[in-house]
């Protein structure tokens, strides 16, 4: 049998449409044949790795090297030509598959792939999200040549991410069909920031201590149902207006699709009326909102004072039980993430059009009322 010659091709720079096209359609052309090829774009960073098998046909090195350096400079990318020497798949192999959700914060990488590595179990493939404060890596692992056994390698893993605040779930069957998993942001307080909630407060001379007062609990609920009587007689135009002044942050609209490529669901549970979650699902993108329905006379097209029943606000296991019975997943497939900690929005975070309540404000469209209804209406406030 000849001897293949194989060629590995890699390299990176900026991004740009029809970049594969450029770069395999010559080989080809050339009698080349592709037999691997991996390739990602990384925040406008163009990325390769290919191997070419040059068997078939009388290209030599140089002349492959050539090309591909005309290539180049053509397209801005550095790229390199090697000699591709393949090592056999070992028969062995004991794939695992790493999920890792959380708050993010530094050092969670290298400590997880420390651990890996002490233990001699091989990282093969690593893909992150760090978005918004939103932690979230797959890790495919070979644990074949581990020196723990496999229960207590997790068991390891397990303990040193949730000092980290990062839960894990493992995958050690079937490793390379992706699952159904849903990830469940469960949140409380706010979408609005404090800055901008101190910035509206300033300019309408509503008083925070007031608020504080008024909303000052920590039970979404009670908080809700305040509001919902300060919104009594508000226009449905008013509201649409306002929410459709939102904007999805850069960093959550990213977060939200690339959770998307990775076979994720997102879901979203909130202390908030619906009219703000059901804004936030076309934003984004959402797969399932649960947000707190807000009393309408659909005759005047006015919002109602009504307080919202307790079947109003689900709970979170229940939400959880639901999404388990409309996605046919089991528990372990949803990840809750949630808003304890830090004093920002995790993941889903939403910029208001502010000079568009102060107008409404201006042009008393709202009173202070209902502005200080429509602000608790987004959740618990941050003040």
């Amino acid at each position: 049998m000849a001897t293949r010659r194989l060629y590995i091709i890699y390299g990176a720079g900026p991004d740009a449409t029809g970049l594969v096209g450029t770069i395999t359609t010559p080989i080809a052309a050339a009698g080349g044949n592709i037999v691997d090829l991996r390739q990602d774009v990384l925040h406008g960073l163009f990325t390769l790795f290919m191997v070419v098998d040059l068997s078939g046909t009388a290209l030599r090195r140089e002349e492959l090297a050539a090309m591909i350096a005309g290539i180049a400079e053509q397209t801005g990318l550095q790229l390199t030509v090697d000699t591709y020497s393949p090592i056999a798949r070992n028969a062995e192999k004991e794939n695992l598959l790493a999920i890792l959700v959380g708050a993010d914060r530094p050092g969670i990488i290298s400590k997880i792939s420390a651990t890996l590595g002490a233990y001699k179990a091989n990282i093969e493939f690593a893909k992150t999200i760090g978005r918004e404060g939103v932690f979230l890596m797959e890790l495919l692992t070979d644990v074949s040549q581990a020196t723990l056994p496999r229960e207590n390698l997790l068991a390891q893993l397990r303990t040193e991410m949730t000092a980290l605040g990062i839960q894990t779930v493992f995958q050690t069957t079937d490793v390379f069909n992706r699952k159904k998993r849903i990830l469940l942001f469960d949140l409380r307080r706010s979408f609005l920031d404090a800055g901008t909630t101190a910035g509206l407060l300033k300019q309408t001379g509503l008083a925070a201590a007031a608020l504080r007062q008024r909303f000052g609990t920590e039970d979404p609920a009670a908080s809700l149902r305040v509001a919902a009587g300060l919104l009594e007689g508000l226009s449905l135009d008013v509201v649409q207006s306002v929410v459709g002044g939102l904007q999805a942050s850069e960093g959550a609209a990213e977060l939200v699709q690339t959770l998307r490529v990775l076979g994720y669901k997102v879901a979203l549970r909130a202390a908030a009326f619906s009219w703000l979650t059901d804004a936030l699902a076309c934003k984004l993108g959402l797969d399932h909102v649960y947000g707190v329905s807000a009393g309408v006379d659909d005759d005047r097209r006015v919002l109602l004072g009504d307080a919202p029943p307790p079947e109003a606000f689900p709970t979170t296991g229940a939400v959880v039980e639901e999404l388990v019975r409309r996605e046919f997943v089991s528990r372990e497939d949803i990840t809750v993430v949630d808003d304890q900690a830090g004093d920002a929005t995790p993941g889903l975070r939403v910029e208001f059009d502010t000079g568009a309540l102060l107008g409404l404000y201006n042009q008393r469209v709202l009173t202070g009322e209902s502005l200080s209804g429509l602000l608790a209406g987004c959740g618990l406030l941050r003040l």
